[in-house]
Order: structure tokens, then sequence, then C-alpha cells
């Protein structure tokens, strides 16, 4: 077996403590025919009991219930190995924020492994194949600890479920890095020497990197400045300089597209815009609508809920290990039964041996089918929440406002869904620049766009229809309920990514602060109707 890990020693204290869990028939889910199967099944798998479904229109759990204080739970219990996985911070206050998650043999059995194997398993994983994993890169918090004679392992949900993943499904061979290490020379002769590569499990704007020329030049670039430690890294290095970065980057490209090509990717697709697809499809030589891809939903707090066991990565499949509710203004209904094709997601599993109902998400979803296991859209919608963030705001804006963000906001008869992609597509027809604001002025929606010195009002008015997401404004704008305004600078804007840098790896902020959002929803404290 060959492997290239950058902590080995955590992966071994995962193959010991979760390596003899049983694989899980996940192929079966399919198999269900109606909503009562459904149902059926994922009571039983999920360990819930039957009278859990009498609470799910009374109760409603905060994540925050069940997080646990990681030096108090150490010092209260026995196991001599404890595993936490943590939350990202999207909502960038402090570092204190974060949510940390006890990931016991039980509650990783009963949920997050026959998620996960799923999730590989459909993508081609097999002891036969290697598997290529990139994961956040490490809190200050992160790693493995020995305390009090126990061996303590914290670290981010994203690299847990999947090193989790490697100690279950016992992969031919597998490289696990960190994101930010996937362009540097060494990771790259690494992964050039793997044979069989079947799954690649990364951010999609991991495999932009590698798709992307530019992209791609900027890390050799960068890497050649760095020390080499190992031989496979020095060959390359040396093949670089002599070739030259222009030549080295087309020459390397080539060869990964070639490394990859029988590879299924793995990635939420959600934030994708048509460009990047397109990029990518050129990369992996991939004709429209025949993408490789495996689209997916794991979450810290309810684990794998969702992916496309088909080929059709738009469809996802709701696993039937959670007993999932969608909730629309106010109203909560069984996703199986629920009249609303749209709603915030809550769900409800057990959680180290104990029922938790209605744990909010913060997600909104779009269901498609409820015949048999549920399906639900490919976009996963972060529901728009306050920041809690600093932000630079002018002082035009006022005083005493809360901000909002997310990639949905419902504003009444307006609703905005994902809207990176219409910030995305004007900024490439009209050369918008920065982030989008909408507030309220004299009781009417205001949309403020950063379009420097160029466009009209009437010119963007017209692009609107042709923008993802941009008929919603349209439609807003026919009815009078918003205007727009141009102005050449953006009314709130993020911190230097310099300064966030700096506090997230001095520990400060969590790495979600990290997070640059197109679209502020901007409200007097005082304004009745705020959205959320």
């Amino acid at each position: 077996m060959t492997y290239y890990d950058f902590d080995p020693e955590i992966q071994q204290v995962f193959s010991s403590q979760f390596g003899d869990i049983p694989l899980s028939d996940w192929e079966s889910w399919l198999s269900l025919s109606d909503r009562e199967e459904y149902e059926d099944s994922a009571i039983k798998q999920s360990g819930l009991p039957e009278e859990s479904l009498s609470q799910i229109e009374t109760e409603k759990t905060d994540p925050r219930s069940f997080s646990v204080n990681v030096d108090t739970f150490i010092t209260s219990h026995e196991d001599s190995v404890l595993v936490f996985c943590h939350t990202s911070g999207t909502s960038g206050g402090s570092i204190k924020d974060l949510k940390w998650f006890y990931m016991s043999r039980e509650l990783v059995s009963l949920l997050w492994a026959p998620g996960m194997q799923a999730i590989f398993q459909k993508s081609g994983l097999s002891p036969q194949s290697a598997a290529v994993v990139f994961v956040p890169s490490r809190g200050s918090d992160d790693g493995l600890f020995h305390t009090s004679g126990k061996k303590v392992v914290k670290l981010y949900s994203a690299e847990v479920s999947q090193r989790l993943v490697l100690s279950i499904m016992h992969p031919g061979s597998y490289l696990i890095h960190e994101y930010k290490d996937s362009r540097t020379i060494e990771v790259l002769a690494e992964l050039l020497t793997l044979d069989r590569i079947s799954v690649v499990s990364a951010p999609f704007l991991t495999v932009l990197g590698w798709a992307d020329p530019e992209r791609l030049r900027w890390g050799l670039e960068k890497s050649l400045r760095e020390p080499v430690t190992t031989v496979e890294g020095e060959q390359l290095r040396q093949r670089i300089e002599a070739l030259g970065v222009e030549a080295a980057t087309l020459k390397l490209r080539e060869e990964l597209s070639q490394v990859l090509s029988d590879a299924t990717l793995i990635f939420s697709a959600t934030a994708m815009t048509e460009k990047e697809w397109e990029v990518i499809r050129q990369f992996l030589s991939w004709e429209r609508g025949e993408e490789k891809v495996t689209n997916l939903y794991v979450g810290s707090e309810v684990g794998p809920f969702a992916a496309n066991l088909e080929r059709d990565w738009k469809r996802m499949h709701v696993f039937p290990l959670t007993i999932p509710v969608i909730e629309y203004r106010g109203v909560r209904e069984l996703i199986s039964q629920t009249d609303h094709t749209e709603g915030r997601l809550l769900v409800s599993r057990m959680h180290n041996g104990k029922p938790v109902i209605n744990v909010d998400t913060g997600d909104v979803i779009h269901v498609q089918d409820q015949d048999g296991l549920p399906v639900i859209g490919g976009e996963i919608l972060r529901d728009s929440f306050e920041l809690k963030r600093d932000v630079i705001v002018s002082p035009e804006m006022g005083e005493d406002l809360n901000i909002f963000v997310g990639s949905y906001f419902d504003l009444g008869e307006m609703k905005i869904r994902n809207p990176r992609l219409l910030v995305e597509c004007l900024s490439q027809r009209v050369g918008v620049k920065g982030a989008v604001v909408i507030r309220v002025v004299d009781n009417r929606w205001e949309m403020v766009v950063p379009a420097g010195k160029k466009p009209c009002s009437q010119e963007i008015e017209r692009l609107l229809p042709l923008c993802p997401g941009g008929d919603v404004i349209d439609e807003a704008l026919s009815r009078r309920d918003l205007r727009i305004r141009l102005v050449e600078e953006p009314m709130v804007s993020e911190m230097p990514r310099s300064t966030l840098l700096t506090k997230v790896r001095n520990g400060e902020l969590p790495k979600g602060a990290l997070t640059k959002w197109p679209l502020y929803v901007v409200m007097p404290s005082d304004f009745p109707h705020q959205p959320i």
C-alpha cells in the first residue's frame, strides 16, 4: 500500500478506533419503493424511537445544545481515545463560538460510517483503487494531543469524515493533504505517482487550481521559492526548471488530466458558476451532462445527509439515516410528506445514545421527489443569518445596523437564491466590483451596486433577466418594490484579507471568517421585519 499523508499518526488512531466497523448495504436504500418504506427504514436505521415523530411539530434543537466543552469532556470520560470534530465558524464570530461534537464509536457506526461509505463507494473507491483527498488547513487547536493519559483528536468535520473513509474502506493507496498544499511541487509529485485513482475528494476550487493554467502556474512559482524535502519533489523541481515554468505548467496540467481521467470528483457543487464548470470539463475532457461528479451534503451537526447515488449530480438522494423535516414559514412536515418543495432543513437523529429532535441546520433545500428515497436538488443554500464579525461599512449606511449574509434570503415576495451566481454574472457583463447591498430606504428595497463609473442603472436592469436569479430582482423592479442605485465603491466590504488571515492563523477567528459574501442585506436594528 502506498500512502502520502501529512499526518500518518492521526490516521493510525482512526484505523485503530474505527477500522473494524462493518460496511453497510447502502445500495438497498435505492430499492425503497414508497414513502412508507422510506419512513420505516429511516426510523430503523436512525435508531430513533418511533414516538420521536410526534415531537417534530413542537421541538427544535440548537446544535450548540449538544456541543461539548472539550477540556471538561476529557476529564469526565475514561475512554483512552477521544475524537472530536468541530464546525468551520462561517458566521465569523470568535474562535470560541465553534461547536465541538464528540465522535463516539456508536455515533460513527450509526450515522457517519454508512453515509460516508455510500458517498465514496458509489464514486468508485475500492480496495484496489486509490483515493486523493484534500482537507481544510487545521486550526490552532487541531491535531492529536496526549492529555491525562489519553489520545485526543480534534479536527474539522471535513477531515474527520474523510479519515473515517480511509479507515473503514481500506483503499489500495491514498493521498491526503491540506487544501493549501494542493499546488506545491511535493504534493503534485506524489499525486502523479499514484495508479488507478478512482476518487478525488476536494473542493471544486482545489480542482480549478489544477485545471486553470494561470492558477497552476502561480502555485508552481510560489512552490519553487520553498524548500523541497522528498526525492519525488526534487525530481519534479528539476523537470520544471529544465522546461521553464510556462512550459512545465502546460505539461503538468496534461499529466494531471491523464492521471485523473478515470476518477470521480467528490465536492459540493452549489456555488459553482458555469464558467468554472467549463474549465473543469475541458481539463478532464468531459461532455456537458456526462460529468463524473458526486455532489454531497455533509454537515458537522447532521453528518452525511445526501449525495447523488446515481449519475445526475443535480439530484441528491437523502440517506435513510436521520428523520428530515422541512420548515417553511413556521410549518413543519416530514420531507416525505411535505407539500412545500422548498424550506429550511431540520434533522432528527440519535446523538451518542440520546435523541435530538429537529436539529436546525440553517440550510434551505429543494425537494424534487418523495417516492421511495427522497430526492433533493443539487443546491444547498445557507439561510440568511446575522453576521457576527466586523466589516467595513460606509458612513452613509448609518448606525445601529443588522447585517445579514447567506445564500438564501426570504424578503417577502422577493426570494434571492445563490446570489454569488448573480453577482458573478454582473461582474463579467458590466464590471461590478465588490459586494452588492440590499437595504431598506423609505420602506422600499434598494439594491446598491458597486459598478465604478462605467454602466448606468438601465444597463444593469436590461441584463438582470440574463443572469442566474436576476429574474427575481427584475420582477421586484416591475412591481416597484425595489430600485437600483449605482455607486463607485462597495458600501459594505470585508476587512483586508491579510488581516483576516493573520487573525485566523493566530487563532483569533475561525477559518469560516475567510468566507467572502457577494451580497449583504442591511437593516436598521429597530426595523420590524428582519430577514431571519
